[in-house]
Formats: structure tokens, C-alpha cells, sequence
């Protein structure tokens, strides 16, 4: 189990999330809603030990963050931020095998079984053809497949994943999130943050709903993606149909 307890931090003393609780097991796709600002990224950092809460805890099962060492974490912990940006000019396929690192000795190198896992896991996303090119050089939504490839080379427990669907068309946030709720069935846990509830209605198991840096409310999907919750954290009227999996946003006339 993957578990923030009472955690909270701050930037420059602005404390930006507060006593944050919830938890995900092996097997889960937990997803963190909220408007922009609300503190998603934050806690997805804290989760993966990119930050270290000012108050509360991270634990991976019974052992607390601070007791283990980053190498430890990403070993169990794989992270696909939502922007990243490198000096280098890598080749896709190299950067995709970077995700075995965790696991390498010193001065050790990746081995052709890795190679051939990387280019196993781009063929498994529909991007082989960009193994060769420069990562560098990929569009916003091309670079957010390959990264979720090499969080998938890393073969952890339990992948985080900030706006896994950003720069992504229709099409392929819907084939990225099958594929997503497609690990969570060979037993993996995920936690995303994501930006459209209705992805969320439609593939999450247990929402973390969150406002102004607070969780408003947690648990199964279904539970905390009313109208009442929706329309508290983002601030605009909503109705939830559950048994169409939509939300739709309610629009004030305009007055002639």
C-alpha cells in the first residue's frame, strides 16, 4: 500500500496542501480531482518522494519514506510527471530504457533484454516508430507516451502519474486509459491527477477529490463524484449520470 498520512507542505511558507489523507493499493486506479492550483501535483511528488512533506508521512507498506533511500523508492515507485523537459538530445528508445536504472549496479549499463523491453513497450503504446528519433523533438503527446513507457520499463508496484492524458487527442486518452486500467488488473496501483472527471467516472475505481490543498472527500468513484462534490471543488454547477458514466457542466443562460 502506497499512503499519505496527515501530510501537508508548504512553498516559500505558503502552505499549499494541508492534512492530506487517503491511500492505494496494488490493484487500484485512484485519480486526484480539483481545479487548477488545488495542490494535485504537490501530493503526487510527496507520493513518489520528489518532495518531503513539512508535516505527516509517506509510507510504502509499513516503511516510511524517510527510511528508505531514493533508489529504494523508485525501485517500487515510477513517476510520469506532466512536463519534462531535458538538455540532451536522448533517442526515444534510450530514454525509455533509462527506466531500468533503478536497478543497475554502479557503472553497470542496460543489456540488450533491456533494449528489447523498451522497444517491447513503445510497440505496446503505438509509438515504435519514434524509437530512433530525438526525444527532443517529439510533440507535447508523443513525449507523454514515451515517458509513460519508461515508467512501464521500470516495472514498479505502483506508478504516479501527473495528467498522464495532457497533450493526448480524444482518441488516445481513451486507448492510454484503457491501457492504464489494464495494469491496475495485473495488479499494479496508480494514482493520477487528472483534469476531466469524466475520464475519472469512466476508468477510476476511487476518486481523491480535492480543494484548496484539502481533500474534500475520497473513496469509490461513484461515492464522491456527486453534483454537490463536483460543483464545491470546481466551483461551477455539474450533473453526474452513473449509469452513462458522464458529467455534464450546467450553463447559465446568457440574459438578452
Amino acid at each position: 500500500m502506497l499512503k499519505a498520512t496527515d501530510i501537508s507542505y508548504a512553498y516559500h511558507k505558503e502552505k499549499v496542501i494541508t492534512d492530506v489523507n487517503f491511500a492505494v493499493k496494488e490493484g487500484e486506479f485512484v485519480t486526484l480531482l480539483g481545479a487548477n492550483g488545488s495542490g494535485k501535483t504537490t501530493i503526487l511528488k510527496c507520493l513518489n518522494g520528489i518532495l518531503r512533506p513539512d508535516e505527516g508521512e509517506v509510507y510504502l507498506d509499513e516503511s516510511r519514506f524517510d527510511e528508505l533511500s531514493r533508489k529504494e523508492i523508485a525501485c517500487h515507485v515510477s513517476r510520469v510527471p506532466q512536463e519534462h523537459t531535458t538538455v540532451f538530445s536522448y533517442r526515444t528508445l534510450d530514454l525509455v530504457v533509462m527506466g531500468v536504472t533503478p536497478y543497475l549496479s554502479f557503472g553497470s549499463q542496460p543489456q540488450k533484454e533491456d533494449y528489447q523491453r523498451g522497444r517491447d513497450m513503445l510497440r505496446r503504446l503505438g509509438i515504435l516508430h519514434l524509437a530512433n528519433r530525438s526525444y527532443n523533438q517529439l510533440s507535447g503527446g508523443e513525449r507523454q507516451l514515451v515517458l509513460i513507457a519508461r515508467a512501464l520499463v521500470q516495472d514498479t508496484d505502483y506508478l504516479v502519474m501527473d495528467e498522464p492524458t495532457s497533450h493526448l487527442d480524444f482518441k488516445n486518452q481513451h486507448l492510454l486509459m484503457t491501457e492504464i486500467k489494464g495494469l491496475t488488473q495485473q495488479g499494479k496501483g496508480v494514482v493520477t491527477a487528472l483534469h476531466d472527471p469524466n475520464l475519472a467516472l469512466k476508468f477510476c475505481d476511487k476518486v481523491v477529490l480535492i480543494k484548496e490543498g484539502r481533500v474534500l472527500d475520497w473513496g469509490q468513484t461513484e461515492e464522491v463524484m456527486t453534483s454537490k462534490n463536483l460543483e464545491s471543488a470546481y466551483g461551477i454547477d455539474m450533473v453526474v449520470d452513473n449509469a452513462t458514466k458522464n458529467i455534464e457542466v450546467v450553463l447559465a443562460e446568457k440574459v438578452s
